[in-house]
């Protein structure tokens, strides 16, 4: 009963702030550009939300009742319920267009062809919020799954309490690692960039965007976090993520890649560097107007690999967090600890004009991951 609560709650507030922003958006332009809202547009706007959210419901529902399945049959399922949902939006638009007669009566071929053309664009929202709602699921069950580990594991930490300090430690830094994998606030700006796209008839714009944000989630659900990628799937992974961000910033946010060819088959940690980078752009560029260059370097210095995240931002943006006491920053360093003990390291520091985060391990050719799997 507690999931389900929590579940439906969480269903509930993303149809709310999917649906409000959407409809939001939609009356913007008549607002402005005829200086008021006619009532009929109002009603439009009013029938759309409440069905909107009433469709939501019905994926959340889907997603729920496939939570325990096979992949193959979570994704049938909820590819026919986002269908579903954008046809029965897309016949719920062209009844209150063609009752309200905000289109032409004369003419149903154009309303019929408007209407078809809002059913991809809900197709595409649907489906960013059916993945959504599948990746809320996937993150409980692994919620529950790490706490029956913990219990299991009850007795043998009361009988061996300093191996058992050892391995809540690693836990910890697997479950911090696992948690900090999916960013809410990427996943709603996202949405939110991809709804405007949609209401604007941008589909391309908005396919492109659901495009990079589901390649991102790909990578982010299949990973293990206790797994060791290349250096070069990993900037991979953080160019994904850049995309995504560069819909919301555009010019504002530049990136520069600097990895020799010859360590781009190195060992790191998976997703290391996300926390770094998410830092730089939500303290860098998220709070300024102009440009910020986000630099990504990757160098070899005697046995150890140094990656190094620093971007130009307004040093008068530098707060408690950035300079090292964040849960990003906090999640890296645990890492390292873990995995590499004092050998592994993450300098923060500001600089006259920006940020600066490096970490430091052992450096680990790529042969290493094929010798330990054989």
């Amino acid at each position: 009963m507690e999931r389900f609560s929590a579940d439906t709650r969480q269903a509930a507030w993303l149809g709310f702030s999917v649906w409000t922003v959407s409809c939001g958006l939609f009356v913007l332009p008549t607002y402005f550009g005829a200086g008021e809202l006619p009532a009929r547009v109002l009603e439009h706007v009013s029938a759309l939300y409440v069905v909107g959210i009433a469709l939501t419901t019905l994926i959340h529902l889907a997603a729920v009742r496939v939570r325990d399945r096979s992949i193959a049959t979570k994704l049938i399922t909820m590819f026919v319920a986002v269908a579903v949902a954008a046809i029965l939006l897309g016949v719920a638009d062209f009844v209150a267009t063609w009752w309200l007669r905000l289109a032409a009566r004369d003419d149903p071929f154009a309303t019929i062809a408007r209407t078809l053309n809002n059913v991809v664009g809900y197709f595409w929202l649907y489906g960013l919020i059916a993945a959504i709602l599948v990746v809320i699921q996937v993150n409980r069950t692994v919620r529950e799954r790490e706490r029956e580990l913990a219990d299991a594991r009850a007795a043998e930490i009361e009988a061996r309490a300093l191996a058992a300090k050892a391995e809540a430690a690693a836990s910890a830094a697997r479950l911090a690692a696992l948690t900090y994998q999916l960013n809410p606030h990427l996943l709603f700006n996202a949405l939110n960039a991809a709804s405007s796209l949609v209401v604007n008839h941008r589909n391309e714009q908005a396919e492109a965007l659901l495009a990079k944000l589901s390649a991102f989630l790909r990578s982010t659900l299949v990973t293990d976090p206790q797994s060791t990628v290349t250096i070069g799937q990993e900037l991979t992974t953080v160019e994904t993520y850049l995309d995504v961000e560069a819909v919301r910033f555009g010019e504002r946010l530049r990136v520069v890649l600097d990895c020799p060819p010859e360590l781009e088959d190195s060992l790191v940690p998976s997703f290391l560097l996300q926390p770094l980078v998410e830092n730089a752009v939500k303290y860098a560029v998220a709070p300024t107007r102009y440009a910020v260059t986000l630099r990504i370097a990757v160098a070899q210095d005697g046995d150890d690999l140094v990656v190094t995240v620093e971007d130009d931002g307004d040093p008068a943006k530098v707060t408690d967090v950035r300079k090292g006491t964040g849960v990003g920053l906090a999640n890296v360093r645990q890492r390292l600890d873990v995995l590499y003990g004092g050998r592994g390291t993450l300098r923060a520091e500001p600089l006259p004009h920006g940020f600066r985060a490096s970490v430091r391990f052992p450096l680990a050719p790529a042969e290493a991951l094929t010798a330990e799997a054989g």
